[in-house]
């Protein structure tokens, strides 16, 4: 009986490292997804003078980014659970940004999504370079502002 005990005292100890170690990995495996995709619309950007328009149906790889990111790669299901999409912010100005990758319907908790902001970025889920807005739903990459 004791030794039951102790097991469930070192389980419930060692459960926030494994969570944690889960978010990390998540962050990680985001980070090198976000820095290809980046160098891409920025080699576009830089190439074309302007960033690509957005689609319509956000779930479809960008207009004229062959050879600059890997369809394969855009169209999986992100490490962070939903897909990529691309914002070229046109219809919105104000924001003051000109391109963003964004994860749609991610299926993360806040909790995760600020440990993985706080791994990656300032911590800060509504300011920085990852922004998570809709309760969590669109998370974005800022790529220019």
């Amino acid at each position: 009986m004791v030794v039951v005990t102790l097991i469930g005292i070192l389980a419930s100890l060692a459960l926030p490292s494994f969570r944690s170690a889960g978010s990390r990995t998540k962050a990680s495996a985001f980070q090198n997804d976000a820095r290809v995709f980046s160098e891409g619309f920025l080699r576009y950007a830089q190439e074309n003078g302007i960033f690509p328009k957005n689609q319509r149906n956000r779930d479809r790889f960008p207009p004229n980014m062959e050879g600059y990111i890997s369809s394969e790669t855009w169209q999986r299901t992100t490490p962070l659970g939903g897909r990529y999409s691309w914002d070229d912010f046109r219809r919105n100005r104000r924001s003051g940004h000109h391109g963003a990758i964004m994860i749609l319907r991610s299926n993360l908790k806040m909790r995760e999504l600020r440990a993985i902001d706080a791994a990656i970025d300032d911590g800060n889920t509504t300011t920085g370079a990852l922004q998570v807005r809709n309760g969590g739903s669109r998370i974005y990459y800022i790529l220019e502002n």
